[in-house]
């Protein structure tokens, strides 16, 4: 089944992540329109700029579907959404795909995510909306290659259940790839929110300036999205927005479905 995506992300529009899941599923037949920040826009969650107005781009002129927008995720998901989408090409999309992110978004770090944020925004416009995120080290310089296995996922994934059955109503689907260390063949498993932040987070300095510092989080409960994406396999949970979120057999029948499929993409 071919799908109308908005494809957005908060690394900005020509970071490695989004450019790996655009070329991936305009592969798979997906009918792909990139409207993303013009620059790195990490920690953003749903933030509008506050002035109300916008200057965007068409990086590559009328020859490719992709506008930057000197904006924050949600900015980039409202003009996706109304102008591009609703005025340019008169159709709205069938999904809304935020990522691929360069870090994981699990645990508290939903709350800060502008990967997650921008998801966020899609529902409240009724767009069905997937978050996307890598798991990789701080200290990684993102390339395109280390998203391979996330193109594979996102693929699988869109290969199932159309969006308004594969997304609860009113929630977006918040998926997460763990590392290239991970075993193979990947599995899927649906995982609830951890309570926990995946790290502390604090600054550290004499002034005037200070430094952010990331240590490694406690311990994360089995079951959750941070336990799930440690022990090598893909999570699935749900972040709520106007919705409830869905069963856990919900979540459970699509990760099988994906761990099956996951063993053919490879």
């Amino acid at each position: 089944m071919s799908l109308r995506i908005l494809l957005t992300n908060d690394d900005g529009w020509e970071a490695p992540g989004i450019t790996a899941l655009a070329e991936g599923l305009r592969a798979d037949g997906h009918d792909v329109v990139v409207v993303a920040p013009a620059t790195n826009q990490s920690g953003a969650s749903a933030r509008i700029s506050s002035s109300g107005k916008l200057t965007v781009a068409r990086p590559h002129g009328d020859d490719e579907p992709v506008w930057s927008v000197d904006g924050s995720p949600a900015d980039s998901v409202i003009f996706g959404l109304t102008h591009v989408f609703g005025t340019v090409l008169g159709a709205a999309p069938d999904l809304v795909v935020s990522g691929a992110n360069a870090g994981a978004n699990a645990g508290q770090a939903v709350h800060f995510s502008g990967t997650v944020g921008a998801a966020v925004c899609a529902t409240g416009f009724g767009c069905p909306a997937i978050a996307v995120s890598t798991h990789m080290a701080w200290d990684t310089t993102p390339t395109t290659d280390l998203f391979d296995d996330t193109v594979r996922a996102v693929t699988a994934l869109l290969a199932g259940p159309a969006p308004a059955d594969l997304i609860p109503d009113g929630a977006v689907l918040n998926v997460n790839i763990p590392n290239a260390e991970a075993p193979r063949p990947l599995t899927a498993s649906a995982a609830t929110a951890d309570p926990l932040p995946m790290g502390r987070m604090g600054y550290s300095g004499d002034g005037p300036e200070f430094q952010l510092a990331f240590e490694p989080g406690p311990e994360p409960a089995p079951g959750t999205d941070t336990a799930v994406l440690r022990s090598g396999r893909i999570s699935l949970s749900v972040v709520p927005v106007t919705g409830t979120p869905s069963s856990a057999d919900h979540l459970a029948a699509i990760a099988s479905e994906l761990t099956e499929r996951m063993s053919v993409h490879q």
